[in-house]
């Protein structure tokens, strides 16, 4: 999905596609470049963590469609993130739902 696409979904307020090392690829919406990059490597750095959590958690619970990452979120009381993939969007907490966001970025 095209930035400016995520950008038009309910409660996003900026969004940027990072690479596996952390690297700004491209970002839209309302965030400078500087905090774009430093969002991204914290995403990049985030979304290892989480795939190792998932692959450990798949071997430990027998549950092997843990294995099957498609992203994570993390929230505040008025803003959050959402990772799928290589796509981060930052959130506004009162407008944005999660599960109409991950349903739309998870296809």
């Amino acid at each position: 999905m095209k930035l400016k696409e995520v950008l038009k979904l309910p409660g996003v307020v900026a969004a940027a596609k990072f690479t596996p090392k952390g690297e700004l690829d491209s970002y839209k919406g309302e965030i400078s470049e500087k905090d774009a990059r430093l969002a991204a490597q914290m995403c990049a750095s985030n979304s290892v963590l989480m795939q190792t959590q998932a692959r450990l958690f798949a071997e430990y619970s027998q549950q092997p469609e843990w294995r099957s990452y498609q992203g994570w979120t993390m929230l505040g009381a008025q803003v959050g993130v959402m990772v799928v993939g290589d796509t981060l969007c930052l959130l506004d907490r009162q407008e944005a739902s999660i599960n109409d966001l991950m349903a739309t970025l998870g296809d």
